[in-house]
């Protein structure tokens, strides 16, 4: 299950916790050890299993029709089933009901080919930042404001086709 969590909870720090397991000393970066006060107005998300928290991403807003998908991290234990996906679908979900019409990125060189897949275009050249290569991603969503440009009024429903073979 997906949810969105409250800053500052317990379950924010579990996030906390794994972003620093997984992102903050694989790239040689120090650990958050304090409260981060810029983080307060972020859409905090959280994987979770069994109760636990598994997995993190933070929505942050940069303009009124743009926002950032920062701190991504699902538990090594849980690699491979399907979780990153989950949480990038419910991320994207949240940023269209918000209006935003673009989702911008920077990506770890190993999640490069996951985020082509999911209709991410590179915008960008890999850098380095510490230990990890990286690259910023974009992504047009499909929110009312841009289907009013095509004059789509209603969502269209498609129907399977009977056939005579």
């Amino acid at each position: 299950m997906v949810k969105i969590i409250d800053w500052n909870s317990e379950d924010y720090w579990i996030g906390i916790h794994l972003r620093n397991k997984l992102l903050k000393t694989s790239s040689g970066k120090e650990w958050i050890t304090e409260l981060p006060v810029d983080e307060k107005h972020d859409i905090h998300m959280a994987v979770m299993m069994d109760g636990a928290v598994v997995g993190t991403l933070l929505l942050s807003k940069k303009s009124q029709t743009v926002a950032q998908i920062k701190q991504v991290a699902i538990d090594d234990n849980y690699h491979g089933i399907g979780l990153g996906k989950k949480l990038l679908e419910f991320a994207e979900k949240v940023a269209e009901l918000m209006k935003f019409q673009t989702i911008i990125l920077t990506g770890r060189k190993q999640a490069w080919g996951f985020y082509d897949r999911f209709g991410y275009q590179s915008s960008g050249c890999e850098y380095e930042e510490g230990l990890v290569s990286l690259k910023r991603f974009e992504k047009r969503l499909q929110t009312q404001k841009n289907t009013e440009k095509f004059r789509i009024n209603k969502p269209i429903q498609l129907k399977e086709m009977e056939t005579n073979g």
